[in-house]
């Protein structure tokens, strides 16, 4: 009796042994099933479920198969458990670890039958790594008859390799290759059509698209897919003008009951095609709409961001603009069109700032540093060529022969020739720079601009490494300045004149202690190539008299003690130009720049614009209405430059626009915020941002 109930105890325990064994790896599978739920249902329109979340999950299942790895080696689920833990990485993004898993599950379990599924996601795992031969070896070594499925994933992901890559046409021909290989019902059919259709877009066969995005629609497609076609039609339309047809389309949508989530996306589509057709005020009204009807989302921070930029640009009401920013940023700050906003705020407050820079300036050459700002900002950040074409115009007419004029010309000939598509005055432009400032090096984009070979910069580059190599082989100083004589004299509108110039004077003050002889030639540089790096540094060393004699010692009978004489040598190379291998080291002090920066708010500290990373709010207080202001009951927006410390808090706070009434509440309620420090050089920094405080009426 006492044999069968030790039996039955050894039979009870292995089956408990096999129930944990399958309870965990059963209990990891269920997490990864719901990480797999809630990536899918991020994807859809107006999901709050972010990345983090199923990212999390997947970590959970990650843990709860490790157990499996860790405590039950000889479990029949070890190899299903390293597959999981391979796919559940995969989607954290966390590739490296992805790849290791599969790999051993192959080296460990050679016979498995999970081995074609490992493979197919140690090919994905290969392509989020880069590593894209590797890849394309993996995905062919799928057989038709033995994995179909498999196959059929495999070539698509081969296809779709190849898109990624810009091989638009090799992509063409994978995915119809797919295509003969797949039975008519196949439900990769869709997508394979898909691929071929978005790659005739973008080599701009538009009817062929067309024809193949309605094969999408005929292969029976799942939701997602259905409405990413119909929406490449739209586009395609779009692109072909034909914007009623677009419009059309695009209302088709709105009307098929399981495409209705996607309404809002729609709607702002259909806004942009009527701002197309110079219908402003149609397109108004939709965002409005989209912003009323989907709060705090995406779509309402993209409707308000469209409004603010029909504000600013169309009705240049840049206060209303910088409310609608303020709104969009509100709605959804992490959205493009949010940060998008949040990037518009800046501007105009930089805008702001550089106007009353000028308005200020008394002098008007010291208007030129924001009135080139201000020329920078309205075509690289506010996409106004027109407007930033007039203030380079100005700075052009006040600095003919600064620093700034090659810069200028050049950014005047670009706007002609790529915004305004005015193809003779941008020529005009880049001729003028390559005639009045040939030794810069705007001037060699401007040749390229023209077509224009110049055989005397590869010429003079030439002899100039020609004499740098016979410096390195230790020819004497005296044999090498005559060929930096040559290249000045014989090129003197190349690139390597003013470098071979300055080279031949420090040769002089340095190597040949002709001290005369280097200032007469520093002059020369200066003279004739004013507006170059080198012709600065000359100017620093003219104007710091680095090259006048020194002093005769009081006492020539003593030696004076080490600690007291003077240092000939020089370790600094400030004022050194880049490229020159000769000036490694000099004999006199670097010279510091004879000018010093107007002095605004922020002094010294640097702006968040410049930095590696900038300031985020981590914690902001909803500023306090003003009382005295309740009897408008309008909303305002308050303009602050904050100085953001290293340590996350608010130091400084300066008002720099809004409406006074305002003023000390958004003081009040923004120094109640914390921030992530900015990041410069991998390091936290004190540095000057501009944010806006936005008031809303109380109801």
């Amino acid at each position: 009796m006492s044999r069968l109930i030790y039996i039955a105890s050894i039979c009870f325990l292995c089956l408990a042994c096999k129930s944990v064994y399958y309870n965990t790896f059963y209990n990891a599978k269920q997490h990864y099933n719901i990480a797999e739920l809630k990536r899918l249902e991020s994807e859809n329109p107006g999901s709050r479920i972010t990345p983090a979340t199923y990212r999390a999950l997947y970590q959970r299942a990650i843990v709860k198969a490790s157990i499996v790895l860790k405590y039950f080696p000889d479990s029949k689920w070890f190899d299903d458990s390293l597959l999981l833990i391979g796919k559940a990485s995969y989607w954290r993004a966390d590739y490296a670890e992805a790849l290791t898993k599969f790999q051993e599950l192959q080296k460990l379990f050679p016979q498995s039958e999970l081995i074609p599924e490992t493979r197919y996601w140690q090919g994905l795992a290969l392509w989020a790594m880069n590593r894209t031969n590797e890849a394309r070896t993996t995905f062919s070594l799928f057989d038709k008859k033995t994995d179909p499925e498999l196959y059929g994933l495999s070539n698509l992901a081969l296809a779709e390799m190849e898109a990624t890559q810009g091989n638009r046409e090799d992509a063409i021909i994978s995915y119809k290759t797919l295509l003969e290989t797949l039975d008519k019902k196949h439900k990769l059919r869709a997508r394979a059509w898909q691929g071929v259709g978005n790659n005739l877009l973008e080599l701009n066969r538009y009817d062929d698209a067309l024809e193949a995005y309605e094969n999408v629609l005929k292969s029976k497609p799942d939701t997602r897919t259905n409405f990413e076609t119909r929406v490449k039609i739209g586009e395609t339309l779009e692109r072909q003008q034909k914007y009623d047809e677009a419009l059309d389309t695009y209302q088709k949508i709105l009307k098929i009951k399981r495409l209705r989530i996607y309404e809002a996306e729609i709607r702002l589509k259909q806004a942009l095609i009527y701002q197309q057709k110079d219908q402003v005020e149609t397109a108004e009204e939709i965002y409005s709409d989209v912003g009323k009807k989907y709060p705090r989302s995406e779509y309402s921070a993209e409707a308000f961001y469209r409004l603010g930029l029909i504000e600013q640009k169309s009705r240049k009401n840049l206060e209303k603009a910088k409310e609608l920013f303020e709104k969009a940023v509100r709605e959804d700050r992490s959205s493009d069109e949010g940060q998008l906003a949040l990037q518009r705020q800046k501007d105009l407050v930089a805008l702001e700032r550089y106007q009353n820079q000028i308005e200020k300036a008394e002098d008007p050459q010291k208007a030129l540093g924001p009135l080139f700002d201000l020329a920078e900002l309205y075509l690289f950040n506010l996409g106004e060529p027109d407007s930033s074409l007039s203030i380079y115009q100005r700075v052009l007419s006040l600095s003919d022969s600064s620093d700034l004029a090659p810069k200028v010309h050049y950014a005047i000939g670009l706007i002609y020739a790529d915004s305004l598509k005015n193809e003779p005055a941008a020529r005009e432009h880049f001729q003028l720079l390559l005639d009045q400032h040939p030794n810069t090096p705007y001037a060699v984009e401007a040749r390229t601009r023209l077509n224009q070979k110049h055989a005397d910069d590869a010429l003079a580059e030439t002899r100039f490494l020609q004499a740098e190599k016979r410096i390195q082989e230790g020819t004497p100083a005296q044999d090498i300045a005559p060929i930096y004589r040559q290249i000045a004299d014989e090129y003197p509108n190349s690139l390597f004149a003013p470098k071979a110039l300055f080279a031949l004077a420090w040769t002089y003050e340095n190597d040949l202690d002709q001290r005369e002889q280097a200032k007469t030639i520093y002059e020369q540089v200066q003279e004739r190539y004013p507006l170059t790096q080198y012709g600065k540094i000359a100017t620093d060393k003219l104007e710091g008299k680095f090259l006048d004699p020194p002093p005769e010692p009081a006492d020539t009978t003593q030696t004076q003690p080490s600690e007291t004489q003077p240092d000939t040598t020089r370790s600094d190379t400030t004022d050194t130009p880049p490229d020159i291998s000769k000036l490694r080291t000099q004999k006199t002090p670097a010279p510091k720049p004879a000018f010093k920066p107007d002095v605004i708010i922020g002094g010294g500290i640097m702006e968040a614009v410049d930095a590696d990373e900038e300031p985020q709010v981590v914690e902001e207080i909803e500023p306090e209405y003003p009382e005295e202001a309740r009897a408008d009951g309008k909303p305002a927006t308050v303009i602050l430059r904050l100085l953001i410390l290293k340590n996350g808090n608010v130091g400084e706070v300066h008002v720099t626009s809004g409406p006074e009434l305002f003023h000390s509440a958004a003081v009040e309620a923004v120094k109640q915020y914390t921030f992530e420090p900015g990041i410069h050089e991998d390091a936290p920094r004190d540095m000057w941002i501009d944010i806006s405080i936005y008031f809303e009426p109380p109801e």
